[in-house]
């Protein structure tokens, strides 16, 4: 089951970021005005609205390399070696994140920044957020952990890892 759920998560990733919602609002766009009908309930009109309303959303995301970059400055940290050691991302990961190049990282890999930069859960949310991600807490263990763990101000990547170990689930900053 989980991994139909992620072939599915991946394919409607690859959708939207692969210019496939624009294609859909553009027809859309072409039969809204032909034709009022309705499916599911809702005018293709309304649903046209919805989708160019959660597009110019989209288009108001930040880079991941612009997040890393603002919190270098706000945290006043002057070397990203202390980040990307502490967050144990290798340095050729770190260069892609901050290479200011258009790309999606994973969930974890989030969350290994969320914890390296000490981000607060309001930040986490956030940060979350802009990557179409979200914790899912009553359905997650991860998502559980990480959160409590942030939630608590609690930074610390081996209890962190430890606490997961526990749960049975995948560690954050050891390899196993």
């Amino acid at each position: 089951m989980d991994e139909i759920k992620n072939t599915l998560e991946k394919n409607i990733q690859n959708f939207i970021y692969n210019g496939g919602f624009h294609d859909l609002l553009d027809y859309l766009n072409t039969i809204s005005h032909m034709d009022n009908e309705t499916v599911f309930g809702h005018s293709l009109s309304s649903i046209y609205s919805e989708l160019s309303i959660i597009q110019r959303g989209m288009q108001k995301r930040k880079s991941i390399s612009d997040f890393i970059n603002k919190w270098m400055r706000e945290k006043n940290i002057q070397r990203p070696s202390y980040i990307y050691n502490r967050g144990n991302i290798k340095k050729e990961h770190w260069r892609k994140l901050t290479s200011g190049v258009p790309y999606e990282p994973e969930l974890k890999t989030l969350y290994k920044l969320a914890i390296a930069f000490e981000l607060t859960i309001g930040e986490t949310h956030e940060f979350l957020l802009n990557f179409n991600r979200t914790f899912s807490p009553e359905s997650n263990m991860t998502d559980q952990i990480v959160s409590y763990f942030i939630t608590n101000k609690i930074y610390e990547p081996s209890q962190i890892d430890a606490i997961l170990h526990e749960f049975g689930e995948e560690t954050l900053f050891s390899d196993e």
